[in-house]
Formats: C-alpha cells, sequence, structure tokens
C-alpha cells in the first residue's frame, strides 16, 4: 500500500541523516507495518460497549469471576487498509480479560483461563453480574510503519555489528513514537512491533505459556531454539490504560494479547506491564 511505502520512504531519509547507509540497509527491513487505532482512520474498531460471544457459548470466567469484554475487531473490514503480517485477514474476534485486580499477568501457565478470544459468528450477549462494563469506543485505524523498541533482540543484535548505533536509534525511536502516539493518547495497536512498557514479550510467551519460570529467563543464554521460539510470536492486539474507557493497568500499562504463526486466535496468549 501507498501509506507503508511513503512512510519507508521518511524512514529512509531519517535514518540517513544519522546513520551509515549499512545500518539504515540493516534497519529498514525490521519495520513492521501495523494499526495505529485512535483519532481518525478509514476503519473503525469498536472497544467496550456490548459484548458478543458465539450463540450458545457461556460466559468464560476465570477463578469463579466473570471476564470481562474489552471489544471485537472485524478483521475484513480492516483489510481495506493492506496485509498486516500478523493478522488475520477475514473473520471477527471478541476479546475477554479478566480486568480487575487480582489480575492475571500472563507469566504463568495456569493463568490461562484468564483471558479469551472468540471466533466465527458472534452475537450479542448479556453481562452477567460481577462482569465489568465499559463504555463503546470507536477508534478509527491508521496503518503505520512500527519499529522495534531499543530493548528488542533485534536492536541489541544490530549494536553488536554497529557498535554505537543504539545510543542514536534510541532517540530515533522516540521521536518516531512521538509522532505516531501525541502526548495522552492511549497506545492502542493491531499487529506490529508492541510498544513495550519494560521488556520484549516474546520471551514471556514462550516461558509462560510452555509452564517455564519466568525467573529462570536469560536473554544472554538463549538457545537457538528458544530463539526461534521467540520470535514465532508477534503481537496481535496492544490495549493501552484509557480513561475514556476506565481501563487502568498501570501507569504507564499495557495488555498485549500475543499470537503465533498459522495457529488459531482461541490460543493467543496474553501479557501484561505496567509501572
Amino acid at each position: 500500500m501507498d501509506h507503508f511505502d511513503a512512510q519507508r520512504r521518511r524512514l529512509r531519509s531519517l535514518f540517513g541523516l544519522f546513520f551509515a547507509p549499512e545500518v539504515t540497509a540493516a534497519l529498514l527491513p525490521l519495520t513492521r507495518p501495523a494499526l495505529r487505532l485512535g483519532g481518525e482512520g478509514v476503519v473503525n474498531v469498536h472497544l467496550g460497549g456490548t459484548p458478543l460471544l458465539p450463540e450458545g457459548e457461556r460466559w468464560p470466567e476465570w477463578q469463579g469471576r466473570p471476564l470481562d469484554f474489552l471489544g471485537a475487531v472485524d478483521f475484513a473490514d480492516l483489510a481495506v487498509l493492506g496485509e498486516i503480517p500478523g493478522l488475520p485477514s477475514t473473520g471477527k474476534a471478541a476479546f475477554y480479560y479478566a480486568c480487575e485486580a487480582p489480575r492475571p499477568w500472563g507469566d504463568a501457565a495456569d493463568q490461562r483461563d484468564g483471558w479469551r478470544i472468540f471466533t466465527g459468528r458472534l452475537r450479542e450477549a448479556t453481562a452477567p453480574p460481577g462482569a465489568s462494563k465499559y463504555p463503546r469506543c470507536a477508534l478509527g485505524a491508521a496503518p503505520f510503519l512500527s519499529l522495534p523498541s531499543p530493548q528488542e533482540p533485534a536492536i541489541r543484535h544490530l549494536e553488536q555489528t554497529f557498535n554505537g548505533c543504539l545510543h542514536v536509534y534510541e532517540q530515533l525511536h522516540a521521536a518516531w513514537s512521538q509522532h505516531a502516539w501525541p502526548d495522552d493518547t492511549p497506545v492502542h495497536q493491531l499487529g506490529g512491533w508492541p510498544a513495550l512498557v519494560q521488556r520484549p514479550i516474546g520471551p514471556d510467551c514462550v516461558y509462560a505459556s510452555s509452564g517455564r519460570d519466568l525467573d529462570s529467563f536469560r536473554p544472554v543464554e538463549l538457545s537457538a531454539a528458544d530463539e526461534a521460539a521467540v520470535d514465532e510470536w508477534r503481537l496481535l492486539l496492544q490495549l493501552d490504560s484509557d480513561r475514556r474507557l476506565g481501563w487502568h493497568w498501570g501507569d504507564p500499562g499495557r495488555v498485549y494479547f500475543c499470537a503465533r504463526r498459522d495457529e488459531p486466535l482461541e490460543r493467543t496468549w496474553l501479557t501484561v506491564q505496567a509501572t
């Protein structure tokens, strides 16, 4: 799509002002198409509002309490914005999470029922007592090229190859992020690189979903198999704290739904980061 080509040209010019050609050539392939949610856009994504469930599906629960409906995404509508790797091109999905504290952070395998994604033919449903209700909020979806956060392994590897580029990249990443997300704008996003609060989310998904202790994670000790497994996990949906919806995950705090290639959305893993 033209919008991604235009942004790629802008990034090439920006990087070219500060980096040698070989660094720019290594950075540009790391960009990932994504959809920014907020403000104006050709297509709207609705968060909050009336819950949706497949017909006959029981309301999901975690530890005896009902999950909360976060919103729904119609991926078929979004296809007009171009292909976003990692996002379905058809179908609709409804997202649920146990929002209220104590909430699951996605750091242990036994928390798997603390969130759910439902697909297929979705119908309006009535929330049971105890489920939080959030106002319907329509957010415009706009395409943008996302950059890996400086903490991502891809950038750390780049620093090892081109010593000294990390400090400059940190500033350029901050400027590009500020351009995409003006001050006080909730950072809601579909696909692309996540806007991290703390650390890369891939290792958390690999370790927690397989029942391994996150405290045992050591980036420098990752095997080739683990590195490949980490790279399989990609951001599906990122939801920021948002006063309009009554969401507060932290200050800042974000919820990340992550999926692996060629797996159904129902097997998505969730992780939460907050300060």
